[in-house]
């Protein structure tokens, strides 16, 4: 989209004005690569009815869509918004087989098209009438409008003598190919004496904490399969569920996942701790957050898991241990730990904790991550009020950069070209907004404001990214009664991608190109094939094409493609060298001795001449061979055809017939 910045001062009500046009984008410094941050879009409502988000997701191809719920007859759904070939769809009922209502909603996406949703619902009703719940999933595969039938991946989530499911926060991720793991808790006994619960040896004498099993299903071919509970000590007790203390969860592209909980130690202090996921198979329990910070013991609980997966199984963990008198973290610090990629020796070793932040000021959020295969990582948080970012490797983190004013926590998705986009909450001229932020590798950037149809309070702010540069967000916003669910997309340009020209000389029907895909998760690619630097082949979609006789001759050729997305964005391929062999070798004669003998000569200044394929009759009878530099003279005077068929080192042959006349 275009962005047209006045140099005017802008008052209030212009602001309020420009806000409700639902995008306002700012250039904030020179960028030297095009990117594009789309105006928002409001996916549903306004409506009483809409109730909350529950996510965004996008698979490497640009395919993905937002999950959110909205009531139907005064009984909560869950909906999806597609987002496919670069445009949102309508919205799509995923539970309209559940008639007792539906909660936590979340969604992961493939490949193709594909999405799975998985949510919480009631199943049934105890004797004692308490409210028995199950984690329900569907999904939706390439080619299909709508979600398939529900699935059951586990029948008995609640809180058995309450009903108390409010803990669950289950949290999926898909491979490209549709492979996909949930991470989820089931709380066993809420440890609460009035909740008629039996007594349980497991619960603290102090009443705070509870019996909670931290599971993961696989889902594969259309089926799940439990893969049981993660704790690595079940005997001791958890925290209280809340939203901060959940299990978070990454996969690879080749379908093996990284999960991160809190875990309360032997000491009873709430570590994060971490398991790599093969197929239907748990890795070793690796702890992630530090006992000790600088030779002192920490006493403060950590909690605030954040789990991001590169496409080759590297994983980074963030989290936030809590400040607590006495302890070496006194007020509050977010740590992460890296983990090779699993194909690496030292792949089920976690590094060191390293601390991301000083003492903090008040406000500090639970952190977003993400990394790519080549080991860069991004971290984001909000503290004091300002949204935060901090970009590098695990040896050369920082220093932190403020983003701008925030509330809630800032997201992040990372470009594997470079820089990547991070989203907030923040407020323009008094109204809610959402702020995102684009960054190029080399250090440039755009910044937007994006709102929906109205303004209003923003809530549920999702970010969900491609792996590919490419990201989803989606949101809530509008006041009671006029709720919207807004969505928007930050398209990156296409991805740098590799051409493959022969090796060698050619000949002119060999001049085919080749070269790797650049993909890009929003927009389809065009390509153009330029050679010497003029455009000759455009439009193409495939990814080879042959260069014609004509638009070719013999020499080296510069060859370039050029990949361009429909938002205008494009991405040239690097220089390779095309050797064309056009034509074949050229036969020169000339009379020699006074005009009684000829002088043949033979050469082809591109891929040379084959000897051993060359002959040559004089016209007189005699004839030669294998020779391409040779004298012959004549006995008798007269008027002679000379014939020579040669051929070049690829294969172009011809057949020359030159009259001479000798005396």
């Amino acid at each position: 989209m275009a962005h047209r910045v006045s140099r005017r001062p802008v008052n209030r009500s212009d602001r309020a004005r420009i806000l409700l046009a639902a995008a306002f984008t700012l250039v904030m410094f020179p960028v030297s690569a095009s990117a594009i941050v789309r105006p928002a879009s409001v996916l549903d409502g306004p409506s009483n009815a809409i109730i909350g988000g529950g996510g965004a997701a996008m698979a490497p191809d640009g395919s993905g869509g937002s999950v959110y719920r909205k009531e139907v007859g005064g009984v909560a759904h869950v909906f999806v918004v597609r987002f496919i070939d670069g445009q949102w769809g309508t919205p799509l009922e995923v539970d309209g087989e559940d008639s007792y209502g539906s909660s936590e909603p979340a969604i992961a996406a493939g490949e193709g098209g594909r999405l799975l949703v998985v949510w919480v619902q009631a199943r049934n009703t105890s004797p004692t009438g308490v409210v028995l719940y199950e984690l329900m999933s569907a999904s939706l595969e390439p080619g299909a409008s709508s979600f398939g039938a529900a699935f059951v991946i586990d029948p008995n989530v609640g809180e058995p003598y309450t009903g108390d499911v409010n803990g669950v926060d289950p949290k999926v991720a898909m491979a490209p190919d549709g492979d996909a793991y949930v991470v989820y808790r089931a709380l066993v006994n809420d440890c609460k004496p009035d909740s008629g619960d039996p007594p349980d040896d497991i619960c603290p004498p102090s009443g705070s904490g509870a019996v909670i099993e931290v599971r993961a299903a696989r889902f594969e071919y259309m089926l799940w399969s439990s893969l049981g509970t993660l704790n690595r000590a079940p005997q001791i007790a958890m925290r209280d569920p809340t939203t901060e203390n959940a299990p978070s969860l990454g996969i690879d592209q080749s379908g093996e996942g990284v999960v991160a909980w809190q875990e309360p130690d032997s000491d009873g202090v709430a570590r994060i701790w971490v398991r790599r996921l093969f197929g239907d198979v748990q890795g070793n329990v690796l702890q992630a957050s530090p006992a000790t910070v600088a030779g002192r013991p920490v006493t403060s609980d950590a909690e605030a898991a954040a789990v991001a997966v590169g496409i080759f199984g590297e994983a980074l963990i963030a989290y936030r241990i809590q400040g607590a008198a006495g302890s070496p973290i006194a007020t509050g610090a977010l740590f992460v730990n890296s983990l090779p990629s699993a194909v690496d020796p030292h792949g089920s070793a976690l590094s060191a904790p390293i601390q991301l932040t000083g003492p903090a000021t008040d406000g500090l959020s639970a952190p977003a991550d993400a990394i790519d295969a080549k080991g860069e990582l991004r971290v984001t948080w909000t503290e004091g009020g300002t949204a935060r970012e901090l970009t590098g490797t695990e040896k050369t983190i920082g220093p932190a950069t403020d983003l701008g004013s925030a509330s809630g926590q800032a997201l992040t998705a990372i470009n594997p070209a470079g820089g990547g986009t991070t989203a907030w909450i923040t407020s323009v001229a008094g109204l809610p907004a959402v702020a995102v932020r684009e960054e190029y590798d080399d250090g440039a950037f755009q910044s937007a404001i994006l709102v929906g149809g109205a303004p209003g309070p923003v809530g549920s702010l999702s970010l969900g990214g491609s792996a590919s540069g490419d990201a989803l967000l989606a949101w809530n916003q509008g006041p009671v009664g006029q709720a919207e669910v807004v969505g928007a997309v930050t398209e990156a340009p296409p991805e740098q991608f590799l051409l493959d020209a022969p090796t060698g000389w050619v000949r002119s029907a060999g001049a085919r190109i080749s070269w790797e895909s650049s993909s890009s998760a929003v927009s389809g690619i065009r390509y153009t094939v330029y050679v010497d630097g003029r455009p000759r082949i455009s439009g193409l979609t495939g990814l080879s094409a042959r260069l014609s006789s004509h638009a070719l001759g013999d020499g080296v050729h510069r060859v370039q493609v050029l990949a361009s997305d429909t938002a205008g964005q494009q991405t040239m391929s690097g220089v390779d060298e095309l050797e064309i062999d056009a034509n074949p070798p050229i036969v020169h004669v000339r009379l020699i001795r006074n005009r009684r003998g000829v002088r043949i000569t033979v050469r082809d200044r591109a891929s040379g001449v084959d000897v051993g394929a060359t002959r040559i009759s004089f016209g007189d009878g005699h004839r030669t061979s294998r020779r391409i530099n040779v004298t012959h003279g004549y006995r008798l005077a007269g008027t002679y055809t000379v014939v020579a068929s040669v051929r070049d080192k690829v294969g172009n042959h011809a057949v020359v017939r030159i009259r001479v006349k000798v005396r």
